[in-house]
């Protein structure tokens, strides 16, 4: 089962910002002045916001949770799994939403998501894994 990335438009925005300020870079990489570095590093930047914009997912498939955010991929066994909170928390992962859920796993490990449907995520994770505890 795949669940899509929540997205706050605050990080929409930023993002897109993002993307427009290295689209004037290239530009004026490639007509402007020509700059080699300049083009190949803002192909790089835009590509990568682009993917995690559209490609940030979490799919739960068979006893593996595996988790997209652009091009990186990290998979979780879920009975690795010990606990699971809703939190509201700022920091850097592989989250678009500030509405996400952390996932303790292993013996000091935490991820964090955003999944739209986070009640049905929750769920979904504790059909293959109902040892895991939900905290609220």
């Amino acid at each position: 089962m795949v669940f899509i990335s929540k997205r706050d438009s605050w990080m929409g925005l930023i993002i897109w910002v993002l993307i427009a300020a290295f689209l004037r870079v290239f530009y004026q990489s490639v007509f402007v002045q020509t700059n080699i570095i300049g083009i190949v590093a803002m192909v790089i930047m835009v590509s990568l916001l682009v993917a995690i914009w559209f490609n940030t997912r979490y799919k739960i498939e068979g006893n593996q949770l595996h988790i997209y955010y652009g091009p990186i991929k990290k998979s979780i066994n879920l009975k690795d799994i010990q606990t699971i909170r809703q939190t509201m928390n700022p920091f850097v992962a592989p989250a678009l939403s500030m509405n996400r859920v952390e996932i303790n796993y292993e013996e000091y490990k935490t991820i964090q998501v955003s999944p739209k449907l986070i009640n049905e995520f929750i769920s979904e994770i504790k059909k293959k894994n109902p040892e895991i505890q939900v905290e609220s």
